[in-house]
């Protein structure tokens, strides 16, 4: 695994799975079935990881949905609230991106 690839597993790594990202924000607040921005930075690195063997496909029947990325309505309180300051927007845009293209084009 080179150096580039390890980095970004280990900043999705950093999440202590304190809650702070989900009590603050306002999707998980209003729709209790939102997965959150916990789960969206734990998908998030393990699409990333080489060694993890599931398929987009798997991922997709649970993050391709409202419940997942696409219920997010972008407020970043996740990114605000959370005391390892990850950049958890960020995570949601790559989990996102990588949703979409499995949803088109089935790669």
């Amino acid at each position: 695994m080179d150096n580039e690839t390890a980095l970004k597993i280990y900043e999705a790594e950093r999440c202590i799975e304190c809650g702070c990202c989900v009590a603050g924000c306002a999707t998980a607040n209003i729709r209790e079935d939102f997965v959150g921005a916990a789960m969206i930075n734990r998908v998030a690195r393990f699409l990333v990881d080489p060694r993890d063997k599931r398929s987009k496909g798997q991922y997709f029947e649970v993050m391709g949905t409202e419940e997942g990325t696409f219920g997010c309505m972008g407020l970043m309180a996740c990114d605000d609230n959370c005391p390892q300051e990850i950049p958890l927007q960020q995570q949601l845009a790559f989990v996102r991106r990588k949703m979409a293209l499995y949803g088109i084009m089935g790669k």
